[in-house]
């Protein structure tokens, strides 16, 4: 697969500014597992972001680089106390870089149960016939 290369971020940092003061908290940024697959026509790609909703999540395509952004937020608990809480609120965030023509315009996304499906056609190579001038 050397047509794709991955730029994970760890942290990112917010600024924040309140009315008195200034703070800049932590967002966790998490790097969700992706499979890429490549085939004649198209790329594949399978993207875990578990706890996403659909509506938080952003796919971009820029030139050659296809950005995946999805954000986390904690649903309130109103059934008790919070004695053991593991899941923190963050941002996935994974970077690619596709080094064919593709129709971006032609990208087809599907969400369900946390796995973002993203298709990316490929085009059809132009082929030309130069002819040699005498």
């Amino acid at each position: 697969m050397n047509t794709l290369t991955k730029e994970n971020k760890q942290e990112v940092t917010e600024s924040v500014e309140g009315k008195d003061q200034k703070s800049t908290p932590t967002v966790r940024v998490y790097s969700p597992n992706v499979d890429v697959l490549e085939t004649e026509e198209a790329f594949y790609f399978r993207v875990e972001m578990p706890g996403v909703d659909q509506s938080s999540v952003d796919i971009s395509i820029e030139k050659d680089q296809l950005i995946l952004e999805g954000k986390f937020v904690m649903p309130e608990e109103s059934r008790g106390q919070v004695r053991l809480a593991e899941y923190k609120e963050g941002n996935y965030f994974r970077k690619f870089t596709i080094g064919k023509a593709i129709h971006s315009d032609k990208a087809v996304a599907k969400m369900k149960n946390g796995i973002l499906e993203l298709t990316i056609p490929k085009m059809e190579p132009k082929k030309t016939k130069i002819e040699i001038q005498k």
